[in-house]
């Protein structure tokens, strides 16, 4: 028995009810030998701010009383907002709760935290930190300087608002004001005591290359040289398969596969396959790069890839989740190589459907490796040169291209949302410099592999939830009304209805998309206001649907190379394939362990997602301090109640017009509709309206461009 689920359980079951200890003793039959240990368990729950003890030494769920516990988030100005935590499974978690400076109890940005409301029913309420339930982290980078007595170091992240004192400094002759250093936390003191820490390592100047982009992937807890101990595991794997091996696998090398990538990519960790079968289907192979061979569960490479969970992609350089011996080598699906694969077989007709399904542990050649382009190109018909290349499979990318169609409206009629907005490609010159930023075209290669990976995704999160076993999925819960009626005013400014007085379903929202389309740079802006009000996708234990993709069973199998949740797929469908999963013992070690591997997962994507958000703004920074002064033609591409983003036209990157620099009047925010509106001359900005501005100021480590309106258009 796992005593503290089953006292979570309780409560639960019993969200407003108090109990005591006598109650909780015989609703779990717990006999006198294991009151100890309930004990134990209950207070526990309670540091970990899951359970309260209220007076007369009775407990229930935080619900019961003015405390709730969350995650705090500091505005660069010292105040913050906690965002509590659901207090009942699927049930909406309550109003953020706004924190003053002074009632920050010490607490630092991201910590986990026990808030005592001042009003619990208000929409805002309000409330002071009453307890640190645990830190978000021990590390931090920050500028350190000497003082009399050791020294102190200055937290990058404006939002860690102490300074960290360095009583002792054993590498004293390394150091040197100015320099940047990692600082680890010894004493996280109070409001009264100063946080105390000792220098772990020494990061870099300020006119070191690349110091911009180390700063923040250190300052993100992020490590990117693996352990020595996992550097001499991943060189010992043997480099060739073993006859044994080879008799074991269905043998796909007689079949024509390649891979597709972008241009710069080392590690292939998904090839492709096609056949036209007598009865008019196609035969898709999606052959996917064995990790769960070569990474075991609890060998040292497993663990650092846990750890990681990904892969990290910050413009200039690569965070690998694998070593490269993995992850560029034995791993990789490299042309004319033998290299162990899972592979899964689909027979599809004409509309989309899958009449059958076929998963094997397999070994494959591929014969090229093709980047997006090249494939472009050959569909194109646009060089002579890559048709003539890639003569001998052009009849197989033209066969993927038409099933990639027959998908997308497949899709389309489950209720697809095409939602993507594009990346932004920073191009670097020979010497590693930034000369050009451009919008990340969107070809139809890029189309033809997404739509089939998404398929073989389906395909094992079918197989494996048809066997009612554990499994990790890609989920994305539907969003909530609310926030979709919140946009009927913003797109109405654009001439696009939504229904006000009834539910509004995906296929609704597919007729605005296609509306907004025709809209060009507004179009671009009103589709990520239509992401912003969509849940976040996530890992989860069990299959809730993704309804972005109109999918009703989706997992993440086709990157183990770079995705850890992939590769914990993998070895669920290997059990699966060899009958293991049957185990009770194998089932119930699952069931306890997916849950924090799924959070942990989702942690470690938001992570990687923010580092490479922040690497390619501050790449692009760097790149526009060359404009300063200069005039561009911009769009509006976010209205907020202290002012104007702009994205310039030119070069996708975006700056700020604070509201007191738009012009001699007050202007008032209008939260529905999302315009600043002039009191007196009743000028109004909306989003997507065409504007020119100057570059007046940028503070790359800020991450912040100041712009000022020059006149709209």
């Amino acid at each position: 028995m796992n005593l503290a689920k089953e006292v979570i359980a309780i409560l639960h079951t019993n969200p407003r009810t108090l109990f005591e200890f006598s109650d909780i003793q015989k609703l779990l039959k717990i006999d006198k030998n294991e009151r100890k240990a309930l004990k134990a368990v209950l207070s526990a729950l309670e540091e970990e701010g899951k359970i309260h003890r209220f007076k007369k030494r009775r407990w229930g769920l935080l619900q019961s009383s003015d405390l709730v516990t969350g995650t705090l988030s500091i505005a660069r100005k010292g105040y913050g907002f906690v965002r509590p935590e659901a207090l009942i499974p699927d049930a909406p978690p309550p109003p953020d709760v706004y924190i003053t400076r002074k009632n920050l109890g010490g607490a630092l940005h991201g910590d986990r935290v026990l808030v005592r409301l001042r009003d619990r029913d208000s929409d805002r309420p309000e409330g002071r930190i009453a307890k640190i339930l645990e830190h978000a982290r021990m590390e931090f980078v920050g500028r350190f300087q000497f003082e009399k007595k050791g020294g102190i170091v200055i937290p990058k992240d404006e939002r860690i608002n102490r300074l960290i004192q360095v009583p002792k400094l054993a590498i004293r002759n390394r150091l040197k004001n100015g320099l940047w250093v990692m600082v680890r936390i010894l004493d996280f003191g109070d409001e009264r005591r100063p946080m105390l820490g000792e220098i772990t390592e020494i990061v870099g100047e300020d006119d070191e290359k690349g110091i911009d982009i180390l700063l923040i992937i250190r300052d993100h807890g992020v490590k990117p040289e693996f352990p020595d101990e996992v550097e001499r595991e991943a060189a010992a794997l043997p480099q060739g398969i073993s006859d044994d091996e080879l008799a074991q696998r269905k043998d796909f090398r007689h079949i024509t596969t390649f891979t597709i990538d972008p241009e710069t990519a080392k590690d292939f960790d998904d090839a492709l396959s096609i056949e036209h079968l007598p009865n008019g289907f196609f035969r898709l192979g999606v052959h996917i790069a064995d990790v769960a061979h070569y990474v075991q569960t609890d060998s040292t490479i497993g663990i650092e890839a846990c750890a990681r969970g990904t892969s990290i992609y910050p413009v200039d350089r690569v965070i690998p989740m694998l070593p490269e011996r993995l992850s560029n080598n034995l791993c990789s699906l490299r042309p004319n190589e033998d290299r162990l694969a899972m592979s899964v077989l689909m027979n599809i007709d004409s509309h989309g459907k899958i009449h059958h399904c076929e998963f094997y542990n397999s070994v494959i050649r591929s014969r090229h490796r093709l980047n997006y382009t090249e494939v472009q190109t050959v569909l194109d018909h646009s060089d002579p040169w890559i048709c003539a290349r890639y003569a001998d499979i052009r009849d197989d990318l033209f066969a993927l291209k038409k099933l990639s169609e027959i998908l997308i409206k497949m899709r389309e009629e489950k209720g697809a949302l095409d939602l993507d907005i594009g990346e932004t490609d920073v191009i670097f010159d020979s010497a590693g410099t930034v000369i050009d930023l451009r919008r990340h075209p969107r070809l139809a290669s890029h189309r033809l592999v997404e739509q089939c990976m998404i398929l073989a995704n389906e395909a094992v999160a079918q197989k494996i939830f048809r066997l009612h076993i554990p499994s990790l999925y890609r989920i994305h819960e539907p969003p909530s009304q609310d926030k979709l009626h919140k946009l009927i005013p913003v797109l109405a400014n654009f001439g696009i209805t939504l229904p006000p007085k009834r539910a509004i379903t995906p296929r609704l929202i597919q007729q605005a998309l296609e509306r907004i389309e025709q809209l060009g740079d507004a179009g671009a802006i009103l589709r990520c206001v239509i992401l912003r009000a969509m849940m976040r996708a996530q890992y989860f234990p069990e299959n809730k649907g993704h309804y972005g993709l109109g999918s009703a069973c989706y997992t993440h199998f086709t990157s183990p190379i770079r995705r850890y949740p992939d590769l914990i797929v993998h070895r669920i469908l290997k059990e699966v394939l060899s009958g293991q999963y049957k185990d009770e013992e194998n089932l119930e070690s699952w069931k306890e362990r997916l849950p924090e591997i799924t959070l942990h997962s989702t942690d470690m994507e938001e992570r990687a997602e923010k580092i490479e958000h922040e690497a390619a703004n501050i790449l692009g920074l760097e790149f526009m301090r060359r404009f300063i002064g200069f005039e561009f033609e911009g769009f509006i591409s976010s209205v907020m109640n202290f002012g104007l983003f702009v994205e310039l036209e030119r070069y996708p990157i975006d700056g700020l017009i604070p509201i007191a620099s738009i012009g001699n009047d007050h202007y008032e925010f209008n939260e529905a509709t999302i315009t600043l509106t002039g009191k007196s001359s009743g000028r109004t900005f909306r989003l997507g309206d065409r504007i020119i501005v100057s570059i007046d100021h940028i503070d790359v480590m800020k991450q912040e461009m100041d712009l000022s309106l020059v006149r709209k258009l």
